[in-house]
């Protein structure tokens, strides 16, 4: 297969549309279509539905996407070996996590090779939990990190840490207002924090958006969170309400298995081995 075509058909599921990556690509509409039809062709299988505003890869796409980034990848490590005057590591790679760990966990682990490697990209993606398989799904990040064991197939999978999660509540304010603070309604950190300490819960909910802002709402009395115990080791404005039980989530990193894996691949999955 052209890659050449396997590079347009990576770009066009980064993309989600024929209309962003025909634009990404330089190429018409038309012309990025016939290089799928010809994939498809080549390979007497369909690889993506087309819906009316989003493309979704069929179980070959996802073959041939994990078989397309490994091929292109394998020939510029092969390539690079005979420029001479360019022995630096250069390329992208995409990081995809909660804001928890983002940016107090993994961005320092991975600032030392960054400074190593400066021709190296590595872009970060804070999203929230319950999208980040989708984000790998969709080739939108080559690693996730999550708080709980990915179930996908063709996946490599290793745990890297543990998280605690504690109760915290303002050492300032008084009166606090007996309400608890997650990212958005998805989140479930809280409910399954008492869940796990055998108490119900039927607080009232308040959305702040990210973990930050979470902090900043506690910090200022407006309620009470479940919260990272890392995210506030050391900060006086917080006090920690203690419960029964030390509640921990491991931390597990996730991409998708290839026969070959890039220099910066291996390289940052050294840097992430332990959080």
């Amino acid at each position: 297969m052209d890659s050449n075509d396997l590079y347009s058909f990576i770009k066009l599921i980064e993309c989600g549309t024929f209309t962003s990556a025909s634009k990404v690509l330089g190429i018409s509409q038309p012309a990025l279509s016939q290089k799928i039809a010809k994939l498809e062709d080549q390979l007497q299988t369909t690889l993506i539905i087309r819906n009316p505003r989003s493309i979704e890869l069929t179980s070959s796409g996802s073959e041939l996407l994990m078989y397309s980034k490994s091929i292109l990848e394998q020939e510029e490590s092969f390539l690079g070996q005979y420029n001479q005057y360019d022995r630096e590591l250069k390329g992208k790679l995409r990081i995809a996590s909660f804001s928890s760990i983002m940016r107090s966990l993994i961005i320092p682990k991975v600032s030392g090779f960054m400074k190593s490697h400066p021709l190296v990209d590595v872009e970060f993606i804070v999203a929230e939990v319950v999208d980040l398989i989708d984000i790998l799904k969709a080739n939108r990040a080559d690693i996730i990190i999550l708080d709980y064991s990915c179930q996908l197939s063709r996946i490599e999978t290793f745990v890297v840490g543990k998280e605690e999660y504690v109760v915290i509540e303002s050492t300032k304010h008084k009166n606090i207002p007996d309400i608890y603070f997650d990212h958005g309604e998805h989140d479930n950190a809280t409910q399954t924090y008492f869940n796990f300490q055998g108490e119900s819960f039927k607080k009232r909910r308040g959305f702040m958006g990210d973990v930050y802002g979470i902090i900043d709402a506690v910090a200022l009395g407006l309620g009470r969170a479940v919260m990272s115990k890392h995210m506030i080791v050391g900060d006086k404005r917080f006090k920690i309400i203690k419960k029964k039980k030390r509640y921990f989530r491991d931390l597990e990193i996730c991409y998708y298995k290839r026969d070959y894996y890039s220099p910066i691949m291996k390289k940052v999955l050294e840097q992430l081995n332990s959080i």
